[in-house]
């Protein structure tokens, strides 16, 4: 195919163009420099734009999507947005380069295709960046108010484990929906807990209602903003109320001159997300240059060629980007930086810058300040080439467990039977990972010999037929994998599968309505994992099936030590907040292994774009990872094994000091 010198370089630009941020200018600046220096290879630079607050982003994109001139889009700009639309424009092997969504989960679900970027790091970033700054002030404790958004969700997921990094104190943690009508409570109840910060991730109508109330409280507790909440509309909504409030939001590189050249040009600041917006503009102009030189490369390698170039340094502004360009038409990898910073990528998953330059601002005089800016890796993020994020993994951080031998409980009899109980108790399609999970700790108990006679399994098990299920009958746990669901002796379903109905499963009381209990007795050893949503000192049953709590665990263990119930106990609980279910445990011959700590979510792992759905959970999947890779694998390997691998939250062991031996062979556990 031949292009003519005058056929245009149209890209696509997918983003709000009216609104209390102003992103066109840095697109139209961007695009002018290229232009007036002859463009790519004489081809001028045009902007297709699809105002998407003027109407159905979905709709636009498709738009988009169906004109064969435009390659590359910038944009969307939410991270919804994504999850949306990247599945569509990976399958037609076009570019999506957005400036604006930030939600953590979107490296591990759109990472390695090559056809989502962006010139912002994930919000993880940000939340690191927030909790080291307010550690560096002296705060020890903290609460947090997140959106129940995509956006919300990072912080939400994040902000325990940083909290536990960084030696503060999450004192609260609560979802919130768009102008839930709860909110104000929701501060009087983190207020209630002393915090020496709010933290608040949302967008501007809750954070006015969070501040306000706050005010109304006559509790002086400091507020925390993340990015969205950065708009003009806060502050003019909440007037003199808006003096002295604290945030951050992702900004120009400091040393890149992007901020002073803009004030130049325009008169004014630019707004946070300019360089960001403004970078996003320069990718997509890279990529294209780079396809003239190679014309049968498909787009996803060409961007990776631009991302991980390392020749002759090229700078953002006009000289530096029609140089870039000029280098990678000709074959050449320069390395490129952006008005952000450079635009250096990781190398496994892509998707995400290496750094991320914040701006510390307060509210003075009716106006934003910066107090400083903060590059990500100063916050302590030293991410890496390696993977998404570089996180601390220091020996100090691994919880103390009994030295090898050191068990100081020997059962009183030795072992003549094994029985297993598995629960998935959440209902509904979009908690198909917690079901998927279940059946695969189900699948490899069978596949280690335990008899399905031996397994109490309780699991809602709606998903396989579920409307939104586009392979009807399947639940997998892997993208392609097998069909667990086939095979598998649910016991225990739907509305049955009730806190109440694993209580009396426990402690093996038959009833009409709970026929099939642990038979166990003081010869027996017995595990039981339970997947599922959490909340501090409780396991989340399916909506309105209530919770088996804390005293729940408490009581039910110590009755089945007393009344000789097991020889050995092993829980595997993978929920959010999981450690809380378990710190008053004591009882003799007891295990306890979580994949959060007490003041932290865990997270989602493995996506499948086919289905759009979370597989599986973080730390079942690296348990069963980890199993798989080393059948002789003990407890003890396991514990460090999956403390090094889950990201997002801290596996704990509990109660080691009331077990027999933690170096026994977990599969030698697991066996009938």
């Amino acid at each position: 195919m031949v292009i003519h010198a005058n056929t245009p370089v149209r890209i696509g630009v997918l983003l709000p163009m009216t609104g209390d941020v102003e992103l066109k200018e840095p697109l139209e600046w961007a695009r002018e420099d290229i232009n007036r220096q002859g463009g790519i290879g004489g081809r001028q630079v045009e902007l297709v734009y699809r105002d998407t607050s003027a109407g159905n982003t979905t709709q636009l994109a498709q738009e988009l999507l169906d004109d064969n001139s435009i390659r590359v889009v910038i944009g969307p700009p939410t991270s919804d947005d994504v999850y949306t639309l990247a599945p569509e424009f990976i399958s037609r092997q076009k570019l999506l380069v957005s400036p604006l969504a930030t939600s953590g989960d979107i490296i591990r679900a759109f990472g390695k295709k090559g056809y989502f970027w962006r010139t912002t790091q994930g919000d993880v970033a940000q939340v690191r960046t927030i909790v080291s700054l307010l550690q560096k002030k002296g705060v020890k404790r903290v609460a947090l108010l997140a959106e129940n958004t995509t956006y919300g969700d990072t912080f939400y997921d994040w902000t325990g484990f940083f909290a536990t990094e960084y030696g503060l104190n999450l004192t609260f943690i609560r979802h919130f929906g768009p102008g839930d009508r709860t909110l104000v409570a929701g501060v009087a109840d983190a207020l209630a807990t002393n915090p020496d910060y709010l933290i608040a991730a949302c967008g501007p109508a809750g954070a006015v209602t969070i501040k306000q109330a706050i005010d109304r409280s006559g509790k002086p507790v400091p507020l925390f903003l993340a990015d969205a909440a950065a708009t003009p509309v806060l502050v003019s909504t909440l007037g003199a109320a808006a003096e002295g409030l604290e945030g951050t939001s992702p900004t120009a590189d400091p040393s890149s001159g992007f901020a002073a050249a803009y004030q130049e040009k325009f008169g004014h600041a630019p707004a946070d997300y300019a360089a960001p917006v403004y970078d996003a503009l320069l990718l997509a102009i890279y990529t294209t240059a780079r396809q003239d030189s190679a014309i049968f490369e498909s787009p996803a390698d060409s961007i990776r060629h631009v991302v991980y170039g390392n020749g002759t340094p090229r700078g953002w502004d006009g000289t530096g980007s029609i140089g870039a360009v000029r280098e990678l038409r000709g074959g050449g990898s320069p390395a490129v930086s952006g008005a952000s910073g450079p635009l250096d990528y990781d190398t496994e998953y892509g998707v995400d810058p290496l750094v991320t330059y914040y701006s510390h601002w307060t509210v003075e005089n009716g106006s934003y300040k910066t107090n400083e800016i903060l590059g990500s890796a100063k916050a302590g993020t030293s991410v890496t080439k390696g993977g998404p994020v570089a996180l601390s993994r220091a020996s100090e951080h691994l919880m103390t467990v009994p030295a090898a031998g050191s068990g100081r409980y020997v059962p009183v009899k030795n072992r003549t039977g094994f029985f297993a109980v598995i629960v998935g108790p959440s209902k509904g399609w979009q908690n198909y990972r917690h079901q998927s999970d279940a059946l695969a700790v189900y699948t490899l108990l069978r596949g280690n010999g335990v008899p399905d006679d031996h397994i109490i399994l309780m699991l809602y098990d709606d998903v396989p037929y579920a409307l939104e299920n586009p392979i009807r009958g399947d639940i997998h746990n892997i993208p392609g994998g097998i069909n667990l669901r086939p095979g598998a002796g649910v016991d225990y379903s739907g509305s049955q599968v009730s806190p109440a109905t694993l209580r009396q499963v426990l402690l093996g009381n038959r009833t009409k309505i709970t026929p099939d209990v642990l038979e166990s007795d003081n010869g027996t050893d017995v595990f039981v994992y339970i997947a599922s949503h959490g909340s501090p000192g409780s396991i989340d049953f399916s909506p309105h099936g209530g919770a088996f709590s804390a005293d729940d665990f408490t009581v039910v263990t110590d009755t089945m030590a007393r009344e000789g119930k097991y020889r050995q106990i092993v829980f595997f609980v993978d929920s959010c907040f999981g450690e809380s279910v378990a710190m008053n445990a004591t009882a003799r011959g007891l295990l306890y292994v979580t994949g959060a700590a007490a003041g932290e979510p865990s997270l989602g792992a493995v996506y499948d774009m086919n289905i759009k759905q979370w597989l599986s959970d973080e730390f079942t999947m690296s348990v069963l990872s980890s199993i798989r890779a080393d059948p002789d694998i003990t407890f003890r390997e396991l514990y460090t094994a999956t403390y090094e691998k889950v990201i997002g939250s801290h596996v704990r062991m509990l109660n080691t000091e009331h077990f027999g031996s933690i170096d026994m062979p977990v599969r030698e556990f697991l066996k009938p």
